[in-house]
């Protein structure tokens, strides 16, 4: 290991090149005894971001410190760099506050950049900075985690995006995961309000005869939420159904059905230029009924507050995950 290089910083920021864990762990408690002796210290879980870019990290850190204190966490943030020339960690610390009540509350938010061979056995290496007695929940904000992840663990629970799957074998191998672990997925969470709002349309005794005669489904959207989607849609109305999937920037979904020889559309669309979902029901030659949803401004910030709430498995989630892999 290199020679470590500290730099003490603020009263509340601390940073070292090539440093030891037991090094960090010191520096955590100093920071911790020298932080406004008036704040409370208050945590619900351990936070590990695993971020493969800089951009990830970023995202991610801006998002939790976002929910301020609604999910109070000690935030792990790790960088691995297993191509690296050389092999070490690097460090740093920052105790962050916020309020509560008018009560000062800090957090501490540790990131570890880890080089070369160290990344080989992350989880020895993140298990010194987990909160004994309590969850520690392992994000992966952009790529989506191999089975045979080294961090996997460490984790009571596994947080994903769907949103950043790649190839359909990817999505697979998530179905592998959540039979070991609990997966919570944030473009589940952010396919909530569609969820709701599509199975709304077929409320009534007008319109929810047409739910057992739904013949086509067509869904556009990137590739894991439109695939997510169908999958759910198929889970729920039963397979046999002719099936569209389209590559596109927004969810969109168009369901056709037909009832006692009369043929119903049901559709719910998001257009490029507004953050709401324009929903109908339609009967031909009947009635018709609409509907509008207003999505949240920050997406990432709401799916993640949502995502921490319902820390456990979600069965609807692995059947529509299950039905979405059989789709090709």
């Amino acid at each position: 290991m290199a020679d470590a290089v500290v730099q003490a910083g603020l009263p509340d920021h601390w940073s070292g090149t090539g440093v030891s864990i037991s090094t960090i762990l010191e520096q955590l408690v100093r920071l911790r005894r020298a932080f406004d002796h008036r704040a409370s210290r208050t945590r619900v879980m351990t936070l590990v971001v695993v971020g493969s870019t800089e951009g990830d990290v970023a995202r991610a850190a801006a998002a939790m410190h976002g929910l301020g204190d609604h999910h109070p966490a000690r935030l792990v943030v790790l960088r691995p760099e297993p191509h690296s020339r050389t092999s070490g960690i690097d460090a740093e610390i920052q105790v962050y506050a916020t309020s509560s009540d008018d009560h000062p509350v800090f957090f501490e938010q540790i990131e570890l950049r880890v080089r070369g061979s160290g990344c080989a056995h992350l989880d020895s290496i993140v298990e010194p900075f987990t909160l004994s007695d309590l969850p520690v929940v392992v994000w992966y904000p952009g790529a989506l985690p191999a089975v045979s992840d080294g961090l996997l663990p460490v984790a009571s629970t596994v947080l994903v995006d769907t949103r950043e799957a790649g190839e359909l074998g990817t999505l697979a191998d998530l179905v592998e995961l959540a039979r070991r672990r609990p997966v919570v997925d944030l473009s589940w969470e952010r396919l909530r309000p569609w969820r709701e709002l599509l199975a709304g349309l077929f409320e009534g005794p007008v319109y929810r005869p047409f739910a057992r005669g739904v013949s086509s489904i067509d869904v556009e959207g990137k590739g894991g939420p439109r695939r997510l989607l169908a999958g759910w849609l198929l889970s729920r109305l039963g397979t046999g159904r002719t099936v569209e999937l389209h590559d596109a920037r927004h969810v969109s979904v168009r369901l056709v059905a037909s009832s006692h020889g009369q043929e119903a559309t049901f559709e719910a669309v998001r257009s490029a230029s507004e953050r709401m979902v324009r929903a109908g029901a339609s009967v031909v030659g009947g009635p018709a009924h609409h509907e509008l949803l207003v999505l949240p401004d920050d997406s990432l910030a709401w799916s993640l507050s949502r995502a921490l709430t319902h820390l456990r498995r979600d069965r609807v989630w692995e059947q529509a995950l299950a039905v979405a892999v059989g789709l090709g």
